[in-house]
């Protein structure tokens, strides 16, 4: 463990043995860590997360994460937590289970081994997500986790990714067939009267989020649009709502902030389909998601 990190933990020491005394979070400030770097830098982390709990006085997330900083710091096989370890909003389940899969990713190449310190910050601003989203009721915690957990995912995902490496001149061969095209145009569809996300829209935005990625999409334009049944002032507030949904989605899901995202509800004014007033139409229910490149 560094000098810097040894300072770190002996200063949450001492404001612990000032306060109220111990429970699980003094028992890990006592323990020498062991094992790999990447394992003394989660112990850090985990502390950190268990100390600013027991600053709230939640003593059982305190704990949990004190725990976790044992095993950590003992040497402990390295366990991301599971999604089912928490009792999450049903709606924000979808991003976090994205959001682990992309760490186990990392982690399968060698993140914990080659980048021990971002690896460990990625992990506890996971686990943090998952603690703070559980809880539901602190908004920028939940901003501040989430962020700086894509960050790192990031980072992390650029650092890992194959590097090109000169190659000495091929022989003439047939051409390659060309690759498959990335989409650029997404339509996510809603139910009637409603702006929540089916898990069908869920997984468009998924591979939206994808296809943003891949293209080194510039910019993205959401319209939102309701079919002509109802009233034409209440269509354009619902076409307004589902395009905030999935706008919502898409900064849960880790949209990097330099991509733009312009938006905007059109009511009942654009249909896909051609029907008359007051006709429900499944097809005119739904929200178009552009990509582009300026």
């Amino acid at each position: 463990m560094t000098n810097s990190g040894k300072l770190l933990v002996a200063g949450f020491a001492a404001a612990l043995l000032s306060g109220c005394g111990g429970q699980q979070l003094g028992k890990a400030l006592e323990i020498d860590p062991k094992g790999s770097t990447f394992q003394g830098h989660l112990y850090a982390e985990y502390i950190e997360l268990s100390q600013s709990e027991y600053d709230e006085s939640d003593w059982a997330d305190s704990d949990k994460f004190a725990m976790r900083a044992i095993s950590a710091g003992t040497g402990g096989p390295r366990s991301l937590e599971k999604i089912a370890a928490r009792e999450l909003p049903e709606d924000k389940v979808y991003a976090l289970t994205e959001a682990r899969k992309r760490l186990v990713n990392v982690f399968g190449k060698g993140a914990a081994e080659k980048y021990p310190a971002d690896a460990a910050h990625a992990q506890a601003m996971y686990e943090c997500w998952m603690q703070e989203q559980e809880e539901n009721f602190q908004p920028p915690d939940i901003k501040r986790c989430r962020a700086a957990l894509w960050d790192d995912l990031r980072k992390l995902e650029a650092a890992l990714a194959p590097k090109m490496m000169a190659a000495p001149a091929p022989m003439p061969a047939p051409a390659p067939a060309p690759a498959p095209a990335i989409p650029s145009s997404f339509i996510v569809f809603f139910d009637f009267d409603k702006a929540t996300l089916s898990e069908q829209a869920k997984a468009i935005i998924g591979e939206a989020m994808l296809a943003i990625r891949q293209s080194k999409a510039k910019s993205v334009v959401i319209t939102g649009h309701a079919d002509k049944s109802g009233a034409a002032k209440y269509n354009m507030e619902l076409s307004n709502a589902r395009v905030a949904v999935v706008a919502a989605a898409f900064a849960e899901g880790g949209l990097d902030s330099s991509v733009k995202v312009v938006s905007a509800g059109y009511g009942e004014e654009s249909p896909r389909i051609a029907t008359a007033d007051g006709q429900r139409s499944a097809a005119n229910r739904r929200v178009h998601i552009d990509l582009n490149q300026y």
